[in-house]
């Protein structure tokens, strides 16, 4: 069951103060962000990483934010039909954790395994006040769907295993994969907003617990050098610029 590749699917760009990005950071100052998600194929696994916004949000979205921009192209399903996939090909969704620009559409897959933490899914449904404005219940309270709660690091299959690395939120998650030809690479999701976050070991902005969230880049970046490993941020334009984009893969 080897890992084969590693696509980056586009989901947007969205408006974003500086001061949600790094913790410490006072600047109000709005910049652009990507918002990605990734897709992994196996021999006889397909796995996706993140599902980014709901479609129902992007209307909200390109008439408050001035930043923002989405193309029908962007759309979740056009990126994946891009490379072949229909949602009902994807066998496992990891949703890194359940903020409504990681989770939006988690529902077009009704037919795989969606694989959370426990305690995001237990904290997402009954969030603190501070942080409800970025879980909406919607997108994950889907009656019947099949959910693997997880309790820690765990393989999905072999070459792809979740990575603990909460402090953003609860229970936040990483993804490791192990590509044949690229090397390791881990899909950070929000414990990296930036690149700088992982070389100045910076917490999110919006964060849950910064001890935590600084020990947490701190695993992914041992982690990454023990395996000679890259990191992917989740949020940063300059890496996206730069990233292999699908239908193009990392091998």
């Amino acid at each position: 069951m080897a890992v084969q590749a590693l696509y980056a699917l586009q989901n947007g760009f969205m408006g974003f103060e500086k001061s949600g990005l790094f913790f410490g950071e006072r600047s109000g100052e709005r910049v652009r962000i990507p918002i990605a998600c990734y897709l992994v194929r196996t021999s006889d696994t397909t796995i996706l990483f993140d599902t980014g916004l709901s479609p129902r949000a992007v209307p909200g979205l390109l008439r408050t934010d001035s930043l923002a921009t989405f193309t029908e192209a962007d759309l979740l399903v056009n990126r994946l039909d891009s490379v072949g996939i229909e949602p009902e090909n994807v066998d496992v969704v990891v949703l890194s954790h359940l903020h409504f620009d990681h989770a939006g559409g988690a529902f077009l897959f009704s037919k795989s395994e969606l694989v959370a933490q426990q305690d995001e899914y237990a904290y997402a449904s009954y969030p603190a006040g501070f942080f409800s404005g970025f879980y909406y219940k919607k997108n994950f309270d889907l009656p019947g769907y099949r959910w693997r709660l997880l309790d820690g690091d765990t393989e999905i299959v072999p070459g792809v295993t979740v990575l603990r690395s909460d402090g953003h939120t609860p229970g936040h998650q990483s993804l490791l994969i192990e590509l044949p030809q690229t090397g390791p690479v881990i899909l950070a999701g929000d414990c990296c907003y930036w690149q700088e976050s992982i070389d100045k070991e910076i917490p999110p902005g919006v964060v849950w617990d910064p001890t935590r969230a600084m020990h947490s880049i701190k695993r992914l970046k041992t982690v990454a050098r023990l395996m000679n490993g890259r990191i992917f941020p989740s949020h940063d334009p300059v890496f996206w610029a730069s990233a292999l984009k699908a239908p193009d893969a990392y091998h």
